[in-house]
C-alpha cells in the first residue's frame, strides 16, 4: 500500500469525474487532449512500456440497459484493426461492482508480431480498466486504463500492475459540467497540473 501512495497524487478534477494521476520521477506525461490523458512510466526493462490513461467522448444514441452496454464494450475492446498483425489471446469483461454500476471492468491480452514472422518478434500488449457510462449523463463515455507492451511469456511486475489498478481505482463522478464542455486538456504533451504546481 505505501508503494501505491508515494506513486500516486493527490486526485485532480476534471469536467464530471476525477482521477489520481500518476506522480514521481518516473512516470511523465506524453498527451493531454480534450479527450485524452497520458502518461507514461518508465521500467527497469528496456523491452518494456508501461502507459495509464483517461478518455472521455460522446456516444450518439443510447443504450438499451447495462447488458448492451457491456456488449458494446466488450465489442470494443475486442476489435482488431489488423488480424496479421494482431491476435486477441484472451478478454475479460465483467461487471465493475456497486460502487461503479455504470461500469464494466475489462482486461485483454493482445499478441502483436511486431517486427515479421518469427516467434520472437511477438509482443504481449495488456490493457486493463474500467469503461463506464456517467451515472448523471449516460450520453458520456468514460475510460480509465493501464497498458504494458512485453515479449510474450513476460509478467507484469507486481508493483507495476498496482500502480495502473491504483490508476483506474481512483476514477470517481462529479456532476457533469453546467456549461457542457467536457475538455480534460486543449492540447498535446501539455504539462498536468501537478507537474506546474
Amino acid at each position: 500500500m505505501l508503494t501505491i501512495l508515494a506513486c500516486f497524487g493527490v486526485a485532480d478534477d476534471f469536467p464530471g469525474m476525477s482521477i489520481e494521476p500518476p506522480a514521481g520521477d518516473h512516470w511523465v506525461q506524453v498527451q493531454r487532449t480534450a479527450r485524452t490523458l497520458v502518461w507514461m512510466r518508465r521500467t527497469d526493462r528496456a523491452d518494456m512500456t508501461m502507459g495509464v490513461a483517461l478518455l472521455t467522448q460522446r456516444v450518439d444514441g443510447e443504450f438499451a440497459g447495462y447488458e448492451d452496454f457491456s456488449r458494446w464494450v466488450r465489442k470494443t475492446k475486442e476489435s482488431n484493426p489488423d488480424p496479421r498483425r494482431f491476435r486477441l489471446a484472451s478478454s475479460l469483461i465483467e461487471p465493475a461492482g456497486e460502487e461503479l454500476s455504470s461500469c464494466v471492468r475489462y482486461r485483454t491480452e493482445i499478441e502483436d508480431k511486431t517486427g515479421g514472422a518469427g516467434e520472437e518478434s511477438i509482443v504481449r500488449l495488456h490493457v486493463a480498466g474500467v469503461a463506464c457510462l456517467h451515472p448523471d449523463d449516460p450520453s458520456r463515455f468514460v475510460d480509465a486504463q493501464y497498458s504494458a507492451r512485453m515479449p510474450r511469456g513476460t509478467e507484469l511486475p507486481a508493483e507495476l500492475e498496482e500502480e495502473g489498478q491504483a490508476f483506474v481505482d481512483s476514477l470517481t463522478f462529479r456532476p457533469p459540467p453546467a456549461d457542457g464542455d467536457w475538455s480534460l486538456g486543449d492540447g498535446v504533451s501539455a504539462p498536468s497540473p501537478r507537474q506546474t504546481s
